[in-house]
């Protein structure tokens, strides 16, 4: 396939924003809902917009299911949240610029009184949605890594079901 004057330099657009995703300063903090007793928490955001193809639908089913069936624990606790996310209301757009959001995105926060301290984009679903075991293992391990350094403790995995 070869490329038309007009397509490179949007596709060249899209490549350098894929790669220069900033990072936030420590000091941001959003006004998305009180902070737990003890501060710290790990937020999964699952940032979508109106639009809503088949293969986002499966990421954010995927990503559901990952973070509801691999942390029932840190759920309960409120260690750990869940949350899907249309950026194309009004009242969310800032999520884009604030992780650097240009698709649909899965987003690992950890916050500490409200205030994001570190965040990942998971930028592999992409790459993973048609392997589920490969996008479990993939969210799971991305998830306890941040586990890990809020608590200082693995993630309680549950074992794989023998059934």
């Amino acid at each position: 396939m070869i490329l038309g004057p007009k397509k490179l330099p949007f596709l060249l657009f899209q490549f350098l924003i894929f790669f220069s995703i900033p990072f936030l300063l420590s000091g941001h903090s959003f006004a998305e809902g009180p902070a737990d007793s003890a501060g710290k928490k790990i937020v999964v955001y699952y940032f979508h917009g109106n639009y809503r193809c088949p293969t986002c639908l499966k990421l954010e089913k995927l990503s559901r299911e990952v973070v509801k069936e691999n942390f029932k624990r840190e759920l309960s606790s409120g260690l750990v949240e869940y949350k899907s996310v249309n950026v194309d209301k009004s009242e969310n757009r800032h999520f884009v610029n604030d992780f650097g959001l240009f698709t649909k995105s899965l987003v690992v926060v950890e916050e500490d009184g409200g205030k994001v301290k570190r965040y990942k984009n998971l930028q592999k679903i992409w790459e993973l949605v048609r392997d589920e075991v490969a996008f479990n293992n993939y969210v799971k391990d991305e998830v306890k890594g941040f586990i890990k350094r809020v608590t200082g403790k693995k993630a309680a995995i549950p074992a794989p079901s023998t059934e």
